[in-house]
């Protein structure tokens, strides 16, 4: 109802308009021809007021048939003009049709209708007026119908302008409302990383603990002691892991700095020695000229080391691993390799493929790149090539043969 209210409010002002347009149109027409100095007295003519009449009646038609409002008033005009009539009364209506051709048309199209109004006006008064051809009052009439012209322009370039400016801030607007959306979706996949790394890290290692301390700790109370306090620290540094990753969740007012420092390379004896406390002893290799690397790498290299040894304590069946790091020219170079277990089936881990999935994920997010696979010679081997600078793709390609030295 509040809509039909309004449209038919809309279309009654719309109505009215109109008839204002109409009636001051003819009454500025009826003036001009009071004004005329060739005839004595300065009333408008019955013929003056037809005119009058039909011309302004024809006006609210423009919208529809702009072209074809200034025909009918043109005509009209030469009618007009050809019984007598003067002039100046065909201008108030053929300048409110010429304005609305040049604003409901182009350029090209407003001025030729334009230019073929005012040499069909001039003629009709060369034959049917008195008067020089150039005489003052046609001049005039001619560039206040050249004026309506450049107005009807002037007005249309400054709508389309408009128009432009406002498509371009929606286009904006929604460039910015998708760019935060990734951004969400982004954030969202970085947490989930984050949450899968912690979690089955420490509860793969949690559960080693525990079998093992079931095994030996029946007849060793010491050892026992030692592995459930193992299992301790391991669960308070998780704990303090997903404190600082759901903090990342809370609202800008809340404190969310974590308390603990942030993952990186410099942690890795920590992560050697949970994974030796649960029955995986790791040997590191570090090559080339160590220096610091950006953040996101240096956490991007840590998480992929977890996730490769929590996968080979989960799913290789062996008690030994080897992590390389290679610092070349603006690459570094992460391997986790195992020699496998030959009693093992292929396959039979059980793994869900999420952690090689993540490994790949947080590469690409800092513009480098994974490899993994089976070793030539038994095992299962994973890889990362990580800028140590701003990325350039691919960073494969670029370290070349740096990994065979």
């Amino acid at each position: 109802m509040r809509t039909i209210g309004r449209r038919g409010r809309a279309a009654v002002h719309g109505r009215l308009r109109e008839a204002r347009l109409v009636g001051c149109v003819g009454l500025t027409s009826l003036a001009t021809a009071c004004g005329d100095p060739t005839r004595f007295p300065g009333w408008p003519t019955p013929l003056d007021i037809v005119f009058a009449c039909l011309a302004s009646a024809v006006l609210p038609a423009r919208h529809r048939s702009p072209l074809g409002v200034l025909a009918a008033v043109s005509a009209l005009s030469v009618v007009h003009q050809a019984g007598g009539g003067p002039f100046v009364p065909s201008l108030p209506p053929l300048m409110v049709a010429l304005y609305t051709v040049a604003l409901r048309s182009g350029r090209r199209q407003a001025w030729t209708a334009a230019a073929l109004t005012m040499a069909a006006l001039s003629l009709t008064a060369m034959f049917f007026q008195a008067g020089p051809l150039l005489g003052p009052q046609r001049v005039g009439a001619i560039a206040w119908m050249g004026l309506a012209t450049a107005v009807g322009d002037s007005v249309r370039n400054r709508r389309a302008y408009v128009r432009a400016l406002e498509e371009r801030a929606d286009r904006a607007e929604r460039t910015r409302e998708e760019e935060a959306a990734r951004r969400v979706a982004g954030e969202r996949m970085r947490i989930a990383r984050e949450l899968h790394d912690v979690v089955a890290h420490e509860l793969t290692l949690i559960n080693a603990q525990a079998g093992i301390g079931v095994h030996v700790g029946r007849g060793d109370p010491v050892q026992m002691a030692e592995f459930l306090e193992a299992i301790r620290d391991g669960s308070k540094g998780a704990l303090g892991e997903l404190r600082s990753i759901v903090g990342l969740l809370g609202q800008p007012g809340d404190p969310v700095a974590p308390r603990e420092p942030s993952p990186g390379v410099g942690r890795l004896e920590d992560l050697v020695v949970s994974f030796d406390r649960a029955g995986l002893r790791v040997a590191v290799d570090r090559e080339g000229q160590e220096r610091p690397a950006p953040s996101a790498v240096d956490v991007a290299a840590y998480r992929i080391v977890q996730e490769a040894l929590t996968n080979v304590r989960k799913h290789a069946g062996v008690d030994t691993a080897r992590v390389r790091l290679r610092y070349g020219h603006d690459v570094l170079h992460v391997m986790v390799e195992d020699d496998g277990n030959p009693l093992r089936r292929p396959g039979g881990g059980g793994g869900t493929g999420r952690g090689l999935i993540g490994m790949r994920e947080r590469a690409a997010a800092v513009g480098g790149s994974t490899a993994t696979g089976p070793r030539p010679g038994g095992g299962f081997v994973v890889e990362a090539w990580l800028p140590l600078g701003p990325a350039r793709v691919p960073v494969r390609e670029r370290v070349g043969n740096e990994g065979d030295q």
